[in-house]
């Protein structure tokens, strides 16, 4: 199986409740759970589950990131986690069944400083030459990281090591305006109606939920019909269907299955409560006949 590093400039420690909170009510609960939530956590997460080598690069400030390290290693994901003087921001998740749509509530961002930065690029660098794909999520905690993801991707292209972005906004236009862009990027509508660079990546995926996806490549370009399911948590699909499209490509299947297999590990994920946890096995496979591909004109 191939070997993948993750980085996830702002990743989460969410706390999961089982109980619905009620406005104006003291809501009591038998207990928050934490959970490592980021984007580039939840693809490592199912490449992971997948068979495939992963490690997960992420900032992890004071008690909260020491928290959120210990969740990712409790996934058997290995990890580089680079300490920040501030704490790592924190989020809540309620919900009062799991067959209900969730309410959740997180904190944006938090500081990075120059050296802390400088031990992330560092600590990426020390590793992207052992790696078959290298894939960066999310959007980054501080604006003064504008640059991060373009300084990654420019060392992916020097170790000629595939490179694939799924962020939006500044972040994302600096990486893609760059001599050295992505050679994939995979924003949602709203993230790229936020973006004015997306022309210079080589392969585009746009995703919206149920409505499906655009794909964009030189050869041509696709629409992309999800298979229908009863919609029960719709976060981190798109983070399973980056995965789910990694797998595939990495496992050299047919470009149309690549596709298809991406589309069903995201149905797949907003069928179910919990967030990328999915597997191979029956719960994608019973999806992939309902994927449907046509050539977009």
């Amino acid at each position: 199986m191939a070997r993948i590093l993750t980085i996830t400039a702002n990743p989460l420690l969410d706390f999961l409740s089982s109980q619905a909170l009620v406005p104006g009510k003291v809501t009591r609960c038998p207990a928050l759970s934490p959970m490592a939530a980021g984007k580039g956590i939840n693809v490592a997460r199912v490449l992971q589950r997948h068979g495939h080598q992963t490690c997960a690069c992420f900032f992890a400030g004071s008690h909260t990131g020491a928290m959120l390290s210990e969740a990712v290693a409790a996934d058997g994901i290995p990890t580089l986690a680079i300490p920040t003087r501030a704490r790592l921001r924190i989020g809540l998740i309620s919900a009062a069944n799991e067959n209900q749509a969730q309410g959740s509530l997180l904190e944006d961002g938090f500081a990075v400083e120059e050296d802390e930065a400088q031990a992330l690029l560092d600590a990426v660098n020390g590793r992207i030459a052992d790696q078959d794909l290298v894939i960066i999520s999310g959007s980054v905690p501080d604006p003064r990281l504008q640059q991060l993801y373009a300084k990654i991707a420019a060392e992916c292209q020097n170790q000629q090591v595939t490179c694939w972005i799924d962020s939006y906004g500044a972040v994302m236009d600096a990486a893609l305006d760059s001599p050295h862009p992505p050679s994939l990027s995979k924003p949602n509508r709203e993230e790229y109606a936020m973006g004015s660079q997306w022309a210079n990546v080589e392969e585009l995926h746009i995703t919206d939920g149920g409505k499906g996806t655009t794909i964009r490549r030189p050869e041509a370009s696709y629409q992309l019909s999800p298979p229908p399911v009863q919609e029960i948590n719709p976060v981190g699909s798109g983070d399973c269907y980056l995965a789910g499209l990694a797998h595939a490509r990495l496992s050299g299947w047919e470009l149309s299955d690549q596709f298809r297999y991406a589309a069903a590990c995201g149905a797949a994920n907003a069928a179910r409560w919990d967030v990328a946890q999915i597997a191979p096995g029956p719960a994608i496979d019973v999806l992939l006949p309902q994927v449907r591909i046509s050539e977009a004109r």
